[in-house]
């Protein structure tokens, strides 16, 4: 049971995540004032985000708490990290095609990243963001699962 609502709140704040895009291609004069509307969807889509990541933490902590298999936890946690970085390496990729494309306009002091616009949405909206969250999320479920085993239930006396 607890897998299918990961899945389920996987599936429904990648939806979220992903239509967050469609509000920041909203024209200004469609919008309110001149303010995207954007922002107006990452106020409804982040609670299903928190929710997506504690459900994260939860099965990914319960699945490797109850496995007994020590090299099989190390390989996961070892996967978990592998994946992060294939992830960094994909969006900072993506991150510099799309800075490309506006010829390095709007970019801003902190980290090099530029603001976030209608034209810069899609480096911090996407699905290299939204893995690599839920990524980071089940490495550390994973090295608390790993560190802080479950204990096991002893038989009672007859």
């Amino acid at each position: 049971m607890i897998r299918l609502s990961w899945l389920i709140s996987l599936g429904i704040s990648l939806l979220g995540f992903l239509i967050i895009g469609h509000f920041f291609t909203i024209q200004p004069e469609e919008s309110v004032g001149s303010e995207s509307l954007g922002f107006i969807g990452i106020i409804f889509v982040l609670p299903f985000l928190l929710l997506s990541m504690f459900i994260t933490y939860r099965y990914i902590f319960k699945l490797t708490r109850n496995t007994n298999d020590r090299l099989m936890k190390s390989f996961s946690v070892a996967g978990g990290f592998l994946l992060i970085c294939v992830l960094v390496y994909f969006s900072l990729g993506y991150k510099n095609e799309t800075l490309a494309k506006l010829d390095g306009a709007n970019v801003g002091r902190i980290f090099n990243l530029p603001e976030l616009n209608e034209y810069t949405y899609s480096i911090y909206f996407n699905f290299y963001t939204f893995a690599f969250i839920h990524a980071v999320v089940g490495v550390i479920a994973a090295l608390v699962g790993v560190l802080n085993p479950g204990t096991k239930k002893e038989e009672l006396p007859e």
